[in-house]
């Protein structure tokens, strides 16, 4: 039986473009997904070999999606790709349990070989490079990936089944960790940093 695969990315044509991809190599894409809430569930209903992840997606970033894969359904192994060269990253890859960590601009066949070698069980990405750790818990980024989608706390601790309060010690200690004192400075902050995106408005 070949490889099958999940892809979640908040973008359709780069879930085009790796669907072509891996198809060329017989890899059988069996769901997919745009964010990180939907692509959880995609994997429990289809518990593929492999899940190629973005890991700045809306809402549940896919570090967080790769740590909660990683712990509840272990058979399943985590492919991350992404923009970020950066070794803050790879870290927080290697230490929430991806397999690899392939940027968005490398050879396509650098993505196939990672699928197929993360579905033999094999581990590209060493846990060792996991000593530089970025500077918000996934849970502060989450907080903070959804203020700067512009949701309010008290939508924000209804998505996250948390109270209030929790999500605004959460936005404080993220606040207070990036050194900023507004909401428009945190979110900068976080952008800058690559801990965050804001999803992209559709034209028309």
């Amino acid at each position: 039986m070949g490889v099958r695969a999940v892809l979640v990315d908040d973008h359709p044509v780069v879930r085009e473009g790796l669907r072509a991809i891996l198809a060329s190599a017989g890899v059988e894409v069996v769901g997919e997904a745009a964010d990180g809430r939907e692509a959880l569930r995609l994997i429990r209903e289809t518990l593929p070999d492999v899940a190629v992840v973005d890991v700045a997606l809306p809402g549940l970033s896919g570090i967080e999606l790769c740590r909660r894969v990683r712990r509840r359904l272990p058979q399943v192994q985590m492919v991350l790709i992404s923009m970020f060269d950066e070794a803050a990253w790879r870290a927080e890859a290697a230490a929430a349990g991806a397999a690899a960590y392939v940027l968005k601009g490398e050879d396509p066949k650098l993505i196939v070989e990672a699928v197929t070698r993360a579905a033999r069980g094999e581990q590209l990405l060493a846990p060792e490079e996991g000593d530089r750790r970025l500077p918000l818990t996934p849970r502060e980024r989450e907080v903070v990936q959804l203020i700067a989608e512009g949701r309010k706390l008290s939508e924000i601790a209804r998505l996250l089944s948390r109270s209030p309060a929790t999500v605004r010690a959460h936005k404080a200690s993220a606040m207070r960790k990036l050194a900023v004192h507004s909401t428009a400075e945190l979110v900068r902050a976080a952008l800058d940093l690559g801990l965050v995106r804001v999803p992209e408005v559709p034209s028309g």
